[in-house]
């Protein structure tokens, strides 16, 4: 899965819907110079939680790592997005990411491209 920082932050670029399974509500992520806006409308209207983002590429494995986000995720535990992420997928329909849950065990995360 080899891609340059350069080339993994080119692909992130732009808005990524979440792709929702059982009960879990529309959720909308938009990435643009580092930064990143998280859309929950069911949740707060038209207002966004802001954060930054950065990209780490090393031999092994992709990271994405969020920091500064204020909302509550959809994983068990409703813990913040800041965590480092590991970049499952990455290309110009999907973004599948994952982390270690608070609570145990890897919570998941998979977007599609807007």
């Amino acid at each position: 899965f080899f891609k340059s920082e350069k080339k993994l932050k080119c692909d992130i670029i732009g808005t990524w819907n979440w792709v929702l399974f059982g009960n879990q509500r529309e959720e909308t992520w938009i990435f643009i110079d580092g930064n990143l806006k998280i859309y929950q409308p069911y949740r707060y209207g038209d207002s966004a939680d802001v954060g930054t983002f950065s990209i780490d590429a090393t031999l092994t494995s992709p990271y994405l790592k969020i920091e500064n986000t204020s909302y509550e995720n959809q994983n068990p535990g409703g813990d913040t997005y800041n965590h480092k992420w590991s970049i499952v997928k990455l290309d110009n329909k999907v973004l599948e990411i994952a982390t270690d849950s608070p609570l145990g065990g890897v919570a998941q995360i998979e977007f599609i491209k807007q």
